[in-house]
């Protein structure tokens, strides 16, 4: 009203319909016509809720009156269903001026119950809240029920008592029909209330927790905040004041500046004003500079939550140190047992102290939580508006059934014919209702996940980005759309990585069947000193079982990875395994525990080739030339070796024209009978014939004879 006040200080004239506060009241140029009662008009309906109500009432309070007016001055006996019509111009006004009543009550009764009841019943502040989101339905209840009170002693009882049957029944259809209505507009309402019953329960047992601890970490960013300053010389933090450069004579840097200082100013302005409100009313309210403000803000980006850690840990850390202890922060939380809390909120890893990564890790895990927050509870309202059209489709015919029933409809008739054209349907609807109450089940009582929850479904893991009624939009590895049915998924396991706590996971490798037990006892000790370096990422706990040893080649060994932390974020889940795996590798090198093929990085030794000696070879072909001889004895041309090039492996039934017996002679360029030799004179079967060289004397005896008989090293050295 006061704000309406102050705008009568300015001319109409100058009002546009593209300035209006209300957005249904805006119009773009040249949309409304221009002249001065239109902008009259319109002035009056933008000024305040007062004056446009007062358009609103008073004109069609005027039109009621009418016929009032009209009885009362000339038509002293006119009747409609033989009542006056002063009467019926008074319960019109009931009627029109009651709506209009109810609503303004019904807007303002939150308001007054918040600041009475609710400052002594706690507990009954979010059903006021409730009213305050439903107040048009109450409104409407109320205002059915001030129809139908006010028509009986208005119209009903005022009715002369000699009208005729016809006007009587008249007059009692309308009073039956006020009290269906009535009736009806109190199971809409109740209908609504079910609505926010079950929608307030189901938000204060899914995000009661996950609200109250976002809170809280947002109330100790703010503590932390207040206390923090502007670190010199670093641009990586969040800037509280923004220092400018020196000015320029550039007319668009100036004016930039300009609106610069203008915006400053009238957040310095505001900043005022909710100093007052803050006064007034208990809350913190119009204060952008505030840090639970400037900390709300941040956290709505995940580059200003990282400048924000930032600016938190260069501001607490004491000079030269990289962690925050508790000490640093215990003078910000003066109770020991806040300070614990705290401090708690940060050290993920329960160490006793903070780094930067671990400060700014935090920061975007609750900049996550709030968007998550944010988003599943909006998608969870769709669903409850999806439900709230389920529940008035149905609301729709009750309703048909109360008008049936007050108008003395037969009752059991109307519920046969309605049952049977049910039934009927059933075919048709009886799948999807079925899919309805299994959707509704598994979302409002179930509810295995919310919005940006990492699960796996089967053998796949997914994102959860938005939930509907009946169906669930995911998002996979390969960041492809993913749209569910809820009755699919609800037959199907899903393990939910965001609500569970810190997770592990079992990985095996094979070793030599040679490991001894001190090697995996070495390689226990040495994982677990690594653990203990690691604190931040694992539990210090490290145990190897030995699964099997198959065919008693190897040995099967398993140990668990014991994260510090669930899976809802898969980079830190893989860089921490790697880690871990990396850690394993270096260890079994040390613990000289290496797989079944042995040391990966030992020298491969020298091949080694034997070689076949002559000496060896001659004496080999000399035994089978003996043998061979000793048993077939025959000719050295019929013996079949391998050392001849002019010998050929013939099979017998190729020889068709009979030159078996040329391809096995030994020298073939000879013929005739003195190119035999006896077997007894035949040197070895393998040479060719020797060439004889001239001698100047015969020697006699025994050594003629041998040096006239060719030698076979002879044939050797000249073959």
């Amino acid at each position: 009203m006061f704000a309406g006040i102050r705008k009568f200080e300015h001319s109409y004239e100058a009002f546009t319909p593209s300035n209006a506060n209300e957005a249904h009241l805006a119009f773009a140029d040249g949309d409304m016509p221009t002249n001065r009662f239109t902008k009259l008009y319109n002035y009056l309906l933008n000024v305040s809720i007062v004056t446009r109500w007062i358009l609103f009432i008073v004109p069609v309070m005027a039109i009621i009156w009418i016929p009032g007016i009209v009885g009362l001055t000339t038509a002293h006996n006119t009747t409609i269903w033989d009542v006056k019509l002063i009467w019926w111009s008074i319960w019109l006004s009931v009627v029109w001026g009651g709506w209009w009543t109810a609503l303004a009550v019904s807007m303002m009764l939150p308001r007054i119950a918040r600041n009475t009841i609710g400052l002594v019943a706690v507990d009954a502040r979010k059903y006021i809240d409730w009213i305050a989101v439903l107040h048009r339905y109450c409104a409407f209840a109320g205002w059915s029920l001030a129809c139908w009170v006010s028509y009986q002693p208005l119209i009903n009882t005022r009715q002369n008592p000699n009208a005729s049957t016809g006007d009587k029944n008249a007059v009692d259809l309308i009073a039956k029909l006020l009290f269906a209505g009535w009736i009806c507009a109190a199971i809409l309402l109740g209908e609504k209330l079910a609505i926010q019953w079950i929608a307030g329960k189901f938000h204060e047992r899914s995000y009661a927790e996950r609200i109250a601890d976002q809170k809280y970490a947002v109330k100790v960013l703010a503590t932390l905040y207040r206390h923090s300053h502007d670190i010199p010389g670093r641009n990586d933090t969040l800037k509280d004041v923004h220092h400018e450069k020196r000015p320029s004579v550039d007319p668009k840097r100036f004016f930039k500046r300009a609106l610069r200082g203008v915006k400053v100013a009238a957040t310095t302005t505001t900043t005022a004003l909710g100093t007052v409100a803050s006064e007034i009313t208990g809350s913190s309210v119009l204060q952008p500079n505030s840090p639970l403000a400037k900390v709300q803000t941040a956290l709505q980006s995940a580059n200003k939550s990282r400048l924000l850690a930032r600016r938190l840990f260069y501001s607490i850390a004491k000079p030269g140190l990289e962690i925050l202890t508790k000490d640093d922060i215990s003078r910000y939380f003066p109770p020991p047992e806040d300070a614990d809390m705290a401090f708690a909120v940060f050290d993920k890893d329960m160490n006793g102290n903070i780094t930067r990564d671990e400060l700014e890790m935090a920061c975007y895990e609750f900049h996550r939580e709030q968007l998550s927050i944010e988003h599943s509870m909006k998608d969870l309202d769709s669903a409850v508006g999806r439900l709230d059209n389920i529940l008035l489709s149905v609301y729709f015919f009750v309703c048909i059934l109360i008008i049936a029933v007050v108008l003395e409809a037969q009752l059991a008739t109307l519920i046969t014919g309605a049952g049977t054209f049910v039934l009927g349907l059933s075919w048709l609807i009886g799948g999807s209702l079925s899919e309805v109450l299994t959707s509704i089940i598994f979302l409002f009582i179930k509810h295995p996940y919310d919005v940006g929850d990492r699960v796996q479904i089967g053998t796949n893991i997914y994102i959860v980005k938005e939930i509907r009624l009946l169906s669930t939009i995911f998002s996979d590895a390969n960041s492809c759309t993913v749209q569910a049915p809820n009755t699919v998924i609800n037959a199907m396991w899903i393990q939910n990585m965001r609500r569970s706590p810190q997770m592990s996971e079992s990985f095996s490798w094979d070793v030599a069947y040679s490991t001894t037990f001190d090697q995996i006892t070495q390689l226990r000790e040495l994982m677990l000193k690594f653990l203990q370096d690691n604190g931040r990422d694992f539990l210090p706990a490290f145990d190897v079982v030995v699964v099997d040893i198959p065919e008693q080649s190897k040995m099967t060994l398993k140990a668990d990875i014991k994260y510090k932390s669930n899976w809802q974020q898969g980079a830190v889940k893989a860089q921490r395994r790697n880690k871990w795996i990396c850690a394993l590798k270096v260890n079994l090198a040390k613990a000289k525990m290496f797989g079944p093929t042995g040391d990966p990085d030992a020298k491969v030794p020298p091949t080694q080739y034997t070689l076949v000696p002559w000496e060896d070879l001659r004496h080999e072909e000399e035994m089978k030339a003996h043998h061979a001889h000793s048993e077939h004895q025959q000719s050295i041309s019929q013996t079949n070796m391998f050392a001849d090039r002019n010998n050929i492996m013939l099979d017998p039934s190729q020889d068709v024209f009979g030159e078996r017996d040329e391809l096995i002679m030994a020298n073939p360029q000879r013929s005739g009978p003195q190119s035999r030799t006896s077997p007894s004179q035949t040197p070895a079967p393998v040479m060719p014939s020797p060439v004889t060289m001239p001698t100047p004397a015969r020697p006699e005896g025994l050594e003629a004879f041998e040096m006239s008989t060719p030698r076979r090293d002879t044939f050797v050295t000249r073959q």
